[in-house]
């Protein structure tokens, strides 16, 4: 039986988010990225959060659906803030990072759920293409790094198919949480390291990177939506530098 609320997988809608151009989609996670690691103070960290709100909107997908990607991660959340708040005693600073730390989970969250893993991998070596006249095999890094945020939804998929068949086989793994995470995470492991052993070699018969130029089923345009989120994003990491930083 699937799941309603999948991590980090591609959930197929006709919106302009996913209509996105790959390498545009790349920046705009990039720039966003990269906002969420300097903001430094609570105004900076709500404006992007709203920002993060819109293109959520636009994604035509349930919001509820993002909210249980982002709540299954709690305890990662109070881990954070708790080893934060040990080193720093600061209790609002600790608050902030685990705060950031939830708007990058979303942001891998929104990319996922809005790009199919191909176009992720396009993405990634469309922007870092220059690099190829240096030798760096950029291919394969943009599929590695593509096949890393598919390993992490394996993870979660063979979890939640390993729980089930332990509550089927009647094995009480809520009475005790921790024996029972000991007892699947090596199986889960397992699988998912097969899983994306099976999508290498289903790219290798493809002849992925054989090919200097790399040709693409879905080559959509740089729209005036593409332009627009970008340039806010500009906006936004001036705001952020000037108002945290400055």
């Amino acid at each position: 039986m699937k799941s309603n609320y999948p991590f980090f997988r591609y959930i197929p809608k006709d919106s302009k988010v996913h209509m996105m151009n790959s390498k545009m989609k790349i920046i705009w996670f990039l720039l966003s990225f990269f906002i969420s690691l300097v903001t430094f103070d609570y105004l900076s960290f709500l404006i992007f959060s709203l920002f993060l709100i819109f293109i959520i909107l636009k994604t035509k997908i349930d919001f509820k659906i993002y909210a249980s990607n982002v709540l299954i991660l709690w305890p990662l959340y109070c881990t954070l803030f708790t080893i934060i708040y040990l080193i720093s005693f600061n209790l609002l600073l600790s608050l902030l990072i685990a705060l950031k730390f939830m708007l990058i989970i979303i942001l891998f969250i929104i990319l996922t759920f809005t790009t199919s893993l191909s176009e992720i991998a396009w993405g990634f070596e469309s922007f870092f293409s220059p690099l190829k006249k240096v030798g760096i095999p950029v291919s394969n890094i943009s599929l590695r790094m593509a096949l890393i945020i598919k390993f992490i939804s394996n993870l979660f998929d063979q979890a939640r198919e390993i729980r089930k068949s332990m509550a089927y086989r009647g094995v009480p793994y809520k009475k005790n949480i921790i024996t029972s995470f000991q007892k699947m995470i090596i199986p889960v492991i397992r699988l998912s390291y097969k899983l994306s052993l099976r999508t290498i070699a289903a790219m290798k018969l493809r002849f992925y990177g054989h090919c200097k130029k790399r040709t693409n089923y879905r080559e959509n345009k740089v729209t005036s939506f593409d332009k627009t989120l970008i340039f806010i994003d500009a906006i936004l990491l001036y705001v952020v530098i000037w108002m945290g930083w400055l």
